[in-house]
């Protein structure tokens, strides 16, 4: 099999999850983890907010590197004092933006703390 999502069969009971994806490809793009401030440095209050700022500078470090978000293959987002209101959030705002017919495979974890009080940080990995 060539590259290509893989997901058990039934689906997996939550849309918009692979279970895993296999890439047989030249290059990987490994992306540090991204954080979304605004233009004064500042981290946003509203989690929102922070969450589309986040994904514009994850969009940034893909372009840079000659990628997309249809190239990733491998998302870790980051969320402190996760809980089901905040991942509603979050999706939302993620279903705007990746190709939730073919989602990369993906972790979210609830963390303590990040980087400068941020709520939010997303690291990936992209085959270009």
């Amino acid at each position: 099999m060539a590259n290509g999502r893989i997901t058990h069969n039934p689906a997996p009971v939550i849309p918009g999850i692979a279970d895993s994806v296999k890439v047989s490809a030249g290059d990987l793009l490994f992306v540090s983890g991204a954080v979304g401030f605004e233009e004064d440095g500042s981290v946003p209050a509203d989690f929102a907010r922070a969450i589309e700022l986040t994904y514009l500078e994850l969009e940034r470090a893909l372009k840079a590197g000659g990628a997309s978000f249809d190239d990733l293959v491998r998302v870790n987002v980051y969320i402190t004092e996760l809980d089901q209101e905040k991942l509603g959030i979050w999706r939302d705002t993620r279903d705007r933006v990746v190709r939730v017919d073919e989602p990369s495979a993906s972790t979210v974890i609830g963390v303590y703390s990040l980087f400068k009080g941020a709520s939010i940080e997303i690291d990936a990995i992209a085959a270009i």
